[in-house]
Order: structure tokens, then sequence, then C-alpha cells
């Protein structure tokens, strides 16, 4: 069994090596990114610095059309990455162009092999410009349609009523990448074989990870305790934070380590949670076969699937005024107003990287990759 946890960005990057140190055995892990200092700082045991001779390892500058450019010329080197792969974990920023665009063409090669893939997408900050926030949404809307994307809140990294700063951010942001390093870690022994349903005896048939679609707004909660699980389970629970987050959530996935075994406590906190989350909210719990310590630790997913979540309305249309005759005998304006008309596409907006010439071939555009070509994405799915 060969797994593949790769880290796409600088924000992935950062939470592969949070994993790592976390990790008793982390095989598999790969750092890709176009900046050359993001990838050789990591602690990755395979790197890829994508196209050095192109961009000189500055990476893409949030562009991406330089983004796809970096992917396409190093196509067959992330063919080679997907040899042998049983299982595929990616873990990015989702307003990052190189992260983004690497996790894109991951997905869609990975598809054509019929490899599970779990996608670890961070959104971006509340204040970060308008142009990232669409940057993420088309993203979400590229990810192979059988992929499982788990999107990730900075709701808790900025809160809106606190006087926040520079160093309050990434404090809060560290915190999260490292909340999502563990379960980058329970993924990993989830593929293993080492981590189970909670109370069953036999292998897990699928994973927890696996066919979920996407969940949106996921919030992480940790709670480190100590020789009695079930003891600190009440403050846990009964926070304002945590029950603003369970009255809008509908997938709720728990991840148990303990040092003995547990008598009674999984009923007890199922039903503390049915309590808290909507009806008909799925509840899973998988738990590790072997303690790595003598502490015990139990850490909660919650969010909301996207088919389950409201669709905007659409905005109305508001109707057009036209020009009514004058009575008062004022003298009508001479400036005229030009019908309204559909831009016609430029032949260089029918390529994916606008701006640049594209490479012709017996009238195939080689700027677009092949796997692209062949596969289809989220988008076109719906």
């Amino acid at each position: 069994m060969s797994i593949r946890i790769v880290g796409a960005g600088a924000a992935g990057i950062n939470v592969l090596d949070e994993w790592i140190l976390l990790s008793d055995c982390p095989e598999g892990s790969l750092a890709c990114d176009g900046e050359a200092s993001s990838v050789e700082g990591s602690l990755a045991s395979e790197k890829l610095l994508l196209a050095p001779d192109l961009v000189g390892g500055l990476g893409c500058f949030g562009s991406r059309d330089l983004a796809w450019r970096l992917v396409g010329r190093e196509n067959q080197r992330l063919d080679n990455l997907l040899k042998d792969c049983t299982d595929l974990l990616i873990v990015t920023s989702l307003a990052g162009a190189t992260g983004a665009a690497v996790a894109e063409a991951l997905s869609l090669k990975a598809r054509e092999r019929e490899i599970p893939t779990t996608i670890f997408g961070l959104l971006p900050f509340p204040f970060e410009a308008e142009e990232r926030q669409k940057a993420a949404q088309a993203a979400r809307e590229g990810f192979s349609a059988e992929a499982s994307v788990f999107v990730f809140s900075t709701a808790r990294v900025f809160p809106q009523d606190s006087d926040w700063g520079v160093a309050f951010v990434r404090r809060g942001l560290r915190e999260l990448q490292g909340a999502i390093a563990q379960w980058v870690d329970a993924w990993a022994a989830m593929a293993n074989g080492i981590v189970l349903p909670a109370g069953g005896g036999g292998e897990a048939e699928t994973s927890l990870f696996a066919g979920v679609g996407e969940i949106q707004n996921c919030h992480i909660f940790l709670g480190e305790v100590g020789s009695c699980l079930d003891a600190s389970l009440s403050a846990f629970l009964e926070t304002s934070e945590f029950r603003q987050v369970a009255e809008e959530a509908d997938r709720c996935l728990g991840y148990v380590e303990a040092s003995e075994e547990p008598s009674g406590w999984e009923s007890e906190l199922e039903r503390r949670l049915q309590d808290q989350l909507p009806n008909g909210a799925r509840i899973s719990f998988f738990r590790r076969k072997r303690a790595r310590s003598m502490r015990n630790r139990l850490m909660l997913l919650l969010g909301r699937a996207a088919s389950a979540l409201p669709k905007p309305a659409p905005p109305e249309r508001v109707p057009e005024q036209r020009n009514q005759p004058r009575t008062d005998g004022l003298e009508r304006s001479r400036i005229t107003v030009a019908p309204e008309r559909e831009l016609a596409h430029s032949s260089a907006e029918s390529t994916p990287f606008s701006k640049t010439a594209a490479t012709l071939y017996k009238g195939e555009n080689l700027d677009i990759p092949a796997f692209r070509r062949r596969s289809g994405s989220r988008l076109e799915r719906k």
C-alpha cells in the first residue's frame, strides 16, 4: 500500500511540515510549489520545484495563468507521482494560484487512475481581496467530481469582534494548520489500517473521508484529557463556540486515541452530539488501535455538506426604465445611449494562458495539459 500526502503551495507545505513533526512515520510526503524557499525549507521526504527554468523559483505571484503554465511544464513528473499510489491526500490554500492548480491537476489525474482522493482546502481570510475570494471559488469548482473536498473555515483565526493584529492572525493560522495536521495524521493512519471504526472489530470497509463530496465550513475541536475520557467532555461540548458551529453542521467526524479501552463512552458522546446537531446529522467515530502515549485525545471535525446548503437566490433583475417623452417644454437631450451588445471574446481568451501566444501544433493547443483535455471537472459534472 502506497499513500501520497501532497502539500501544494506555501500553506499546504506548512500543514505538511506540521504533520511530519507530529507523525511517527511520515512516509509519502511531498512538497510541491513554484517558490524555491517553500520547497527547499520543507521537511518532506520528496520535493518538487515547479519549472525553475521558467520562473527561477520565484513562484507565480498569484497568476493562475502562470501557475497552469508551471503545471503544464511538469506534466510528466506529476504523472510519476501517482505511480503505485493507492490513496491521495492534497493540502492546499484555495486562494493560492500554484497550490490550487497543482491540486486540480492531481485530482483529475487521480480520477483517470481511479485513485481515492481527499482534498483539505483552506479558505482565504475574510479581509483578503475579492479576487482571492473568487479564485478560491474557482478552485473548488475545478476539482474532480469524485474527490472528497473538506473546506476549512478561517472564522476562528480572524474573529470580527477581536482586537486583532498581524501577530494574532499568524498565531491563529498556525494553530489552525496544526489542527489540520492532526487530521492529516488520522487520514494517513486510516489509509494504513491503524485507525478503525469505534466499536468495530473488523477492518474498515471504506474510509470516512471517501465519497463524501464537498464538506463546507469545517471546524476542528481538539480535546486532551487525562485518564478518564468522558470526564472532560462536559466542558468541551458546552462551550458557546461549539454550540454555534454545531447548529449549522450536519456532518461530524470523531477521532479518538485512548491508552485504555473505553467503557460505554461512545454511546454517551453520540447522544450528547445528537442533542446539539440538527436532526438527520451523520456522526462517525473512529479509533486508533494502538495509542502512542498515555494521554487520551478526542478530535471532532464539524461541517456541512455542500448539497445541503441553501442555494442563494438569484438577484432580481431591475426592469429598464425607458426614456419617457417630456411634456414640460424642455428640449430633449441629444445624447443617445448605444444599444447593449455582448462583448466578443478574443482568440487569446480561448487559451488557459491569456496574454500569451498559444502553442499550436496540428490544430491542437499544447499549452493545455493532456489530462485537462481528457478529464472533466467538478463544475462540468454539475
